[in-house]
C-alpha cells in the first residue's frame, strides 16, 4: 500500500466544525468526551481502521466569538491496516478560534503479504542489491515511531456572513514529522506502509491547503486540498540527494466530496495525483534502488493518478 491519508484528513473533518453558529453550540463549561471510528478504504488496495478517544478541557474561555470555543483536546488512539499496528498520542490546542497548535508521537511496527500475486509491505528494510531494490521484511523485529509539531490557521466566511450559504472555508497546516525505524542507521532506507521505499530516518516538512464551500445539504462540502512535502534525511559518505531528487518537493493534490447523512457520520469521497520526477535512466516504479536513478533536469515533473477513496468518520459524543 501507498502511505494513507488519514491523518492528513483530519484536518478537513475539523474543517466541519468553523462556523460561528457552531462554535456557540460547542462552548460549554464542562469537559467532553468522544470517541471517533475512522474507516479509509482507497483504491489502489488500502485499508486502515482508527479508533480515537478524546477529552476536550475548556481552556480559558471569554466571551466573544474569537475565544469562546477555546479548549485542550487530548487524543488516545489506535490504528491498524493490513499490515501494520499503531498506537498514538496527540494534543491540540486551540487557543483562539482561528488557530490550533498541535503535537503527537506514535509507535507501531508491521509485516509483509502477499496478495494478488505481489508483496505487500507494512514495515521492511529497502537494500541496494547492486543498483536494485531489495526490500527486507522485518515481521515486527522492529518498529516505526514518530514525533510531530504544527500550527494551523482556519477561516470561514460564514462566521462574517453568518447565514447557511456563506461557509467558504480555507484552512492551512504547516507542520514537522520525524519519523524513524528503530535498529537501523541514518542513512539506511525502508518501506513503510508499502510505499516507494524512500525514507529514512529524518525530519520531513509538510504543508496543507484546503479551500472549499460548505452547504446546509446532505451533501455539505466540495473541497479542493493540496500537500506539499520537503524532507530532511541525511545521506551517506559523499552521495548528493539532488541526483536523485529528493531536494525537490512532493505534491499530492485533488478534490474532496463531503456527505453528512447524520450528525455524528461524515463520508468523505477523495481523487489524489501525485507530481512523479522524471529521470534519466529509469522511472519511479521500476526496481532500480532509488539512489542510483539520475533526474533529468531538462525536463519536469509529470502528474499522474494516485488514489481514488472513501473515508468513513463517525464520533459518538460520551456525555
Amino acid at each position: 500500500m501507498k502511505k494513507l491519508i488519514v491523518s492528513a484528513m483530519a484536518a478537513i473533518f475539523i474543517l466541519g466544525t468553523l462556523s460561528a453558529q457552531e462554535e456557540q453550540k460547542e462552548a460549554k463549561s464542562k469537559v467532553k468526551y468522544s470517541t471517533n471510528i475512522n474507516f479509509v478504504a482507497n483504491w489502489p488496495l488500502e485499508a486502515r481502521l482508527t479508533v480515537t478517544e478524546t477529552i476536550k478541557v475548556p481552556v480559558l474561555n471569554f466571551d466573544n466569538p474569537f475565544m469562546r470555543g477555546n479548549n485542550i483536546a487530548f487524543k488516545l488512539g489506535a490504528a491498524v491496516t493490513p499490515v501494520t499496528l499503531e498506537g498514538k498520542f496527540d494534543i491540540v490546542w486551540t487557543p483562539i478560534a482561528f488557530l490550533e497548535v498541535y503535537g503527537g508521537a506514535s509507535i507501531g511496527s508491521g509485516w509483509s503479504i502477499k496478495l494478488l500475486g505481489r508483496n505487500i509491505h507494512g514495515l521492511a528494510l529497502n537494500l541496494n542489491n547492486g543498483g536494485e531494490t531489495l526490500k527486507e521484511p522485518v515481521n515486527f523485529t522492529k518498529a516505526f515511531y514518530t514525533a510531530n509539531f504544527g500550527t494551523a490557521l482556519q477561516f470561514d466566511l460564514g462566521a462574517i456572513i453568518p447565514t447557511d450559504w456563506t461557509h467558504v472555508i480555507f484552512r492551512t497546516d504547516q507542520y514537522f514529522l520525524y519519523r524513524g525505524v528503530t535498529g537501523v542507521g541514518a542513512s539506511d532506507s525502508w518501506v513503510i506502509m508499502d510505499d516507494y521505499g524512500e525514507n529514512r530516518n529524518g525530519f520531513s516538512y509538510y504543508g496543507t491547503y484546503l479551500i472549499g464551500y460548505q452547504l446546509p445539504l446532505p451533501m455539505n462540502m466540495i473541497a479542493f486540498r493540496l500537500e506539499t512535502k520537503k524532507t530532511f534525511f541525511s545521506a551517506s559518505g559523499s552521495l548528493d540527494k539532488s541526483v536523485w531528487g529528493e531536494d525537490r518537493f512532493d505534491v499530492v493534490f485533488g478534490p474532496i466530496i463531503s456527505f453528512k447523512p447524520i450528525d455524528q457520520l461524515s463520508i468523505l469521497l477523495i481523487v489524489q495525483f501525485e507530481n512523479i520526477h522524471t529521470y534519466t535512466n529509469g522511472t519511479k516504479d521500476d526496481n532500480k534502488f532509488y539512489q542510483t536513478r539520475i533526474i533529468d533536469k531538462s525536463k519536469g515533473d509529470t502528474i499522474r493518478f494516485k488514489r481514488v477513496g472513501v473515508i468513513l468518520d463517525f464520533t459518538l459524543p460520551n456525555n
